[in-house]
């Protein structure tokens, strides 16, 4: 290789020396300078020659330094792990987005069922026109309370309230403007309030024979109702109960006018045991027996002392307490008249 190398480079000088001198002797030989371009030619040839000896092909250096590249990146992915991408701040503002909303309607969620358990449902006002009779199997017990309202309402009310029972009340008509307060607690903690006559007075209400004497105080009595709440209730209790007073026709008069009329299964005669609110515990344990009954009371002084016990044995029982609602109707008076 340096021999080579050597020719050649003194060949180049050889024939620039020559040329140099040409310049002086302008008879230099056409023949001298051929021979000096072919013993360069030469030269390059053995030194091409030479280097195609010692170097690899060009495929074979292409492939490996493909393959050298290849096996760098192969290195290079085996390594490498891609990052987690973490989430953009938007992303995390909708994650928050959400996370709040779904807190909010969580936090709604319990407030409206905290809303709803300590709600009372209205019976006069909102009657649940989806809801349905207690199951036929349930022994039910419907809890009465006749002339009111007055000095024991409030009374009657917190026991029943502490109990979570609601009850059926009906009221007398004279007393509705001087215990308007009262009234009102009635229908706000969700009891039903029917009408039992403007004036109670048996000689105005039987006496003259007439059902429109009957039915008119009634309709008065509804109409203070209504004007007192801006509620019209259509079920009547009649004073002294519907037997022996009040005979076909007056049903129909009763039926015609709108109105439906309860009496009751059960008599706690609790009206005449004044002082004696055991007296009234011993009655309601005797008469009830059935799978569904309704207790007669009254708002006295015996009644609100006998209460608590009352309620006491009727659980003890297995009865559940039950409401009237207008759209859950049952007919329930001694002539069993399906008019009403």
């Amino acid at each position: 290789m340096l021999v080579v190398e050597y020719i050649e480079k003194e060949s180049v000088i050889s024939c620039m020396s020559q040329l140099q001198s040409n310049k002086k002797n302008k008879f230099w030989s056409l023949t001298k300078i051929n021979t000096l371009l072919a013993a360069t030619v030469i030269g390059l040839a053995a030194v091409s020659f030479f280097m195609k000896g010692e170097q690899p092909s060009s495929s074979s250096t292409s492939a490996e330094t493909t393959a050298s590249a290849s096996a760098h990146t192969a290195g290079k992915q085996s390594v490498e792990v891609p990052e987690l991408q973490s989430p953009s701040k938007k992303d995390h503002a909708n994650t928050n987005v959400k996370a709040a909303d779904a807190d909010t309607a969580s936090k709604q969620n319990a407030e409206t069922k905290t809303a709803a358990a300590k709600a009372v449902p209205e019976a006069n006002k909102k009657p649940a026109s989806t809801s349905t009779p207690p199951a036929q199997n349930m022994k039910v017990v419907y809890l009465t309370f006749d002339d009111g309202p007055g000095p024991y309402t409030k009374q009657i009310l917190n026991i029943l309230e502490k109990e979570h029972i609601h009850a059926t009340f009906f009221v007398i008509g004279s007393q509705l403007e001087e215990n308007k307060a009262n009234l009102q607690k009635v229908l706000d903690q969700g009891h039903y309030v029917g009408l039992h006559s403007m004036t109670h007075s048996y000689k105005k209400l039987y006496k003259s024979g007439s059902a429109a004497h009957f039915v008119h105080e009634f309709k008065e009595e509804q109409a203070l109702f209504k004007k007192l709440t801006g509620i019209t209730p259509t079920l009547i209790r009649a004073p002294y109960g519907s037997a022996p007073q009040i005979g076909s026709t007056f049903r129909g008069a009763i039926s015609d006018a709108g109105f439906k009329m309860w009496d009751w299964t059960v008599d706690s005669k609790d009206w005449s045991y004044t002082g004696k609110p055991d007296k009234v515990i011993a009655q309601i344990r005797k008469q009830v027996h059935g799978k569904r009954e309704v207790i007669l009371m009254h708002e006295k002084k015996q009644t609100v002392q006998a209460l608590p016990q009352i309620i006491a044995y009727l659980k003890k029982q297995g009865y559940s307490f039950a409401v009237y609602k207008p759209e859950q109707h049952f007919v329930l008076n001694f002539a069993k008249d399906p008019r009403l």
